[in-house]
């Protein structure tokens, strides 16, 4: 399931799992917009793509302002001459406040219901018209485990994104393209290690069925395939990629 040919789009790839799922469609031969809020961090990472022989631009991006991600699937366009997958990457979870619904500051809320949704709403738009116009594109959003588990205005936003998920891949299915999202469970990486005690780690390893925790490489096969001509017939799914963890919710 190489990607030759491909252009993709990932937000959030400044750091982290973007940052990972990046290189790894790099690595698979499609050439990459590195898109994040991290001006710095962003530019780098393209940069280091771009050192290891990649095709890769950076695009300094805010997922939740129209404007941005208008500008971002242009930046791809007038890089690549198209745009084959977009991965809305981008979310809150490593920095969240753990706040009861109960008592959380709306402002707040609406700060994690704009990027986890908006963003890829947002994203999802900025695209469609370059894929329409293709008769092909594929859509991949980074849902969450947390989406099934009570975890506040985090598991909310990730019901959300699923079922965002459900509505374009109606909307969009006529024109050629997939939207799917990918649910990851329990992630040995360095936003999980931040924010779960050591005490949750081995709570969430002994909840998986494999008896190990994920990792960046396990999300991207996932993304790999539903990037690829072989998932052409596959749209409006969630796919939980957790290890088995879903067995004990």
């Amino acid at each position: 399931m190489r990607l030759d040919g491909k252009v993709a789009i990932v937000t959030g790839a400044a750091r982290g799992l973007g940052r990972a799922y990046a290189k790894s469609l790099a690595d698979d031969g499609a050439s990459v917009v590195v898109a994040d809020v991290l001006k710095d961090e962003v530019r780098e990472t393209a940069d280091e793509l771009v050192a290891g022989g990649a095709r890769a631009v950076p695009a300094v991006v805010d997922v939740t302002d129209a404007a941005e991600t208008t500008a971002l699937a242009a930046a791809a366009i007038d890089a690549f001459g198209r745009v084959d997958v977009l991965v809305n990457n981008a979310g809150v979870w490593g920095d969240l406040e753990r706040v009861p619904l109960m008592e959380i500051d709306p402002n707040y809320w609406d700060f994690v219901m704009a990027v986890n949704v908006r963003g890829p709403l947002l994203c999802a738009r900025a695209v469609a018209p370059a894929m329409i116009e293709q008769g092909s594109g594929r859509i991949i959003n980074i849902s969450s485990m947390g989406a099934y588990m009570v975890a506040g205005v985090y598991g909310v936003s990730k019901l959300a994104l699923n079922q965002l998920t459900y509505a374009l891949a109606s909307e969009l299915g006529p024109s050629g393209i997939t939207v799917n999202a990918i649910a990851p469970g329990p992630i040995d990486n360095e936003a999980t290690r931040r924010q779960v005690p050591a005490a949750g780690m081995d709570k969430m390893l002994a909840g998986t069925l494999v008896k190990r925790l994920g990792s960046a490489d396990d999300i991207y096969g996932m993304i790999r395939y539903l990037a690829s001509d072989e998932a052409s017939f596959v749209t409006g799914q969630t796919y939980l990629v957790n290890g088995g963890y879903n067995t004990r919710l």
